[in-house]
């Protein structure tokens, strides 16, 4: 199988994996804004903020640098192994200690106990670092998507409600990630059976450690940039605003997320193998940048439109003053998967550096304007206004920096954000005027919403399709011929018969 047939499955199995959790993560965020406060959701948020900063320390890299690697041994795989397992067992540790200090410099003594349950997440996946690496860099994602998929409902599905039902509040979200994390590894390691067996060799460590590195610094300026603003809101404003904020941001950012995910974690291999490869990595990038850009914008402009129903039929009325804020992050949707997709490049490419000084920037950016935002005293929508314009210059940078790496292609680049923003302009425009009918006629947010999704998916199928050319149609117009012609000739035997 060539490596564009193995991507082109690997992207089928990551996106199924991602339309699953699109339609289950709606039902799951549904009932759970009915069983726990505004506050749970604030309290669940810092120590999710907080535990993903572990997170990424104890990762260091290890997991993308063996994707990275060009050749990788036996003697790379354990000595992943060893530092995964000494990491996790160490940022564990250290984030029980400094639990407490956590919760004074927060002014939220209620997050102390949460921060240490979440710390004894570390362990776990850290025994997951190793296996996903190796599915990823030989591009196996059924086990992976088996393993997310069925590790999501059974976590977030059974004993997340489960709990959260039975009044444990924010704990019971930890609860999920537990139990996530457990089915995962279980399915990841039957997929691969690589060694446990420990190794302390010094120079066994230096090939992950010199990428890792970098790797984990990128990271963490990352995971600080993603969760400033709620480190902020959760000390300035309450747990109850940042609640209401964490709802209507994952509302629109989770399932972005999740794609970006699906998008990244494919594209990262298979950028790694033709890294030394400038015309094909070239086209590779052109032409997935011009589908997300095409399929974002027009998200982008179905989520503006359609806000107060999200809010209203996800959250819940209590939630209704949570419909602005999505409606302004609706504009940020785009950015940061676009964003990834050139970040990736660059990391395929091992060409770190600019993104440490990308990240550094925009780090100290937001600080500057969210701190801005604190001192004049505008409430949180203006945090999400500042994600939105640094977002769009961030993926400006990085727009830069993938142009440099594949020599050239800055006009195919601003066609394909230009394409995007078209695309999604229409979009909005049509759903805009059938929304503005139904809203008039009286129609119930409930069977609006419905409404709303199946036209935004006939609108975006057919923008993919039947819009300007891109590897979408490359790929599908010659299996929809296939499967008409099988049905024309199936209908023909039926005739004659």
């Amino acid at each position: 199988m060539t490596l564009k047939a193995k991507t082109v499955h690997a992207i089928k199995w990551s996106y199924l994996s991602f339309f699953a959790n699109l339609l289950l993560a709606p039902v799951f965020a549904a009932i759970l804004a009915r069983l726990l406060t505004k506050h749970d959701f604030g309290l669940f948020a810092l120590g999710m903020s907080m535990y993903s900063l572990g997170q990424y320390i104890a990762d260091f890299g290890i997991g993308q640098a063996l994707v990275q690697k060009r050749d990788l041994t036996d003697e790379d795989v354990r000595a992943g192994v060893t530092a995964s397992l000494l990491l996790g067992l160490s940022i564990m540790s250290l984030a029980w200690l400094l639990a407490p200090l956590a919760g004074t410099l927060l002014r939220q003594p209620e997050v102390v106990p949460l921060f240490r349950t979440f710390a004894c997440l570390y362990l776990l996946a850290s025994l997951l670092t190793v296996a996903t690496a190796l599915l990823r860099r030989a591009l196996r994602f059924r086990p992976l998507m088996i393993g997310e998929v069925g590790g999501y409902v059974l976590g977030q599905g059974v004993f997340g409600l489960g709990a959260a039902a039975l009044g444990f509040g924010a704990y019971s979200l930890a609860i999920s990630l537990a139990v996530q994390y457990l089915f995962q590894f279980v399915v990841t390691y039957l997929a691969t059976r690589h060694s446990f067996r420990l190794t302390f060799r010094r120079e066994s460590f230096r090939a992950l450690s010199a990428f890792g590195g970098r790797a984990a610094l990128i990271n963490c300026l990352e995971f600080v940039s993603a969760n400033l603003d709620t480190f902020l809101i959760g000390r300035w404003y309450g747990t109850a605003t940042l609640g209401l904020y964490n709802r209507g941001f994952n509302a629109v950012c989770m399932p972005i997320n999740s794609l970006a995910r699906s998008i990244t974690r494919v594209l990262a291999p298979s950028f790694s193998r033709v890294q030394h490869q400038q015309d094909t990595l070239r086209r590779s990038y052109l032409s997935g940048l011009l589908v997300v850009s095409i399929t974002l914008f027009s998200a982008a402009a179905g989520v503006f439109v359609c806000a107060r129903e999200i809010v209203l039929v996800l959250l819940g009325p209590s939630f209704a003053s949570a419909i602005p804020i999505v409606q302004v992050l609706a504009f940020f949707i785009p950015f940061p998967v676009l964003s990834n997709i050139s970040a990736v490049l660059a990391e395929a490419s091992a060409r770190l550096t600019a993104k440490i000084v990308i990240q550094l920037v925009y780090l100290l950016l937001l600080a500057a304007a969210f701190t801005l935002v604190v001192r004049l005293g505008w409430g949180v929508i203006a945090f999400a206004q500042v994600l939105v314009v640094a977002g769009a210059l961030r993926c400006f940078a990085y727009a830069l920096v993938a142009r440099r790496i594949i020599g050239g292609g800055g006009w195919a680049t601003l066609l394909a954000y230009v394409t995007g923003i078209g695309c999604g302009l229409g979009v909005g425009v049509v759903m805009f005027a059938a929304v503005s009918w139904a809203r008039m006629a009286g129609m119930a947010p409930f069977a609006l919403l419905g409404l709303e999704l199946l036209l935004g998916a006939l609108l975006l199928g057919g923008v993919l399709l039947l819009g300007p050319p891109n590897e979408v149609q490359r790929q599908v117009r010659p299996l929809l011929r296939a499967r008409l012609t099988r049905w024309r000739n199936a209908a023909g035997e039926i005739e004659q018969l």
